[in-house]
């Protein structure tokens, strides 16, 4: 998930998900879900993004958000054993903040189908967002971005370099 350029009418920066940061992306019941690497160079956390598959040029096909969970919070919405093996068992936890995320992603709060699918997607990629690898080198490189200044520390008396460094 990285923050985009585009900003939405009222003003508000936009995020992408899915695209290079993302280590793998389904598609489950409706909704797409992207396990990907949130943050910046020195500290990336992994994380679950789930939005609705629905195209958003179709009409009346609107969707106000995407859904993160991270894998620190993963343990609270579903059950794990000490081998971290999921047992599948959803907590009360789990269902109270899927059906408060339906709103956020374009869905009725009362629909009983669509809480069932978001529950049954958070349940069926909890395990591969726990054996997710940390962050490639080469991902946090570009999170870093571009250099602002160089600078060099150096020996007044003798002129020798003693450290470089790009901030």
């Amino acid at each position: 998930m990285q923050l985009s350029p585009i900003l939405t009418p009222d003003g508000l920066p936009m995020w992408s998900a899915g695209g290079k940061h993302a280590w793998k992306t389904y598609e489950h019941r409706g909704y797409v879900v992207s396990l990907e690497w949130v943050g910046n160079h020195r500290a990336t956390r992994k994380c679950m993004v789930i939005w609705p598959a629905s195209n958003v040029f179709t009409g009346g096909a609107t969707s106000e958000g995407m859904w993160v969970i991270s894998e620190r919070a993963i343990t609270a919405f579903v059950g794990f054993n000490r081998n971290d093996k999921c047992t599948g068992s959803v907590s009360e936890h789990c269902q109270r903040e899927c059906r408060e995320a339906l709103p956020m992603l374009g869905k009725d709060i009362n629909d009983k189908n669509a809480l069932n699918a978001l529950i049954d997607t958070v349940c069926r990629f909890a395990p591969e967002l726990i054996g997710m690898p940390v962050a490639p080198q080469a991902l946090r490189q570009a999170m870093r971005g571009q250099a602002m200044w160089d600078v060099v520390a150096s020996n007044k008396s003798t002129g020798k370099t003693l450290h470089e460094a790009s901030v």
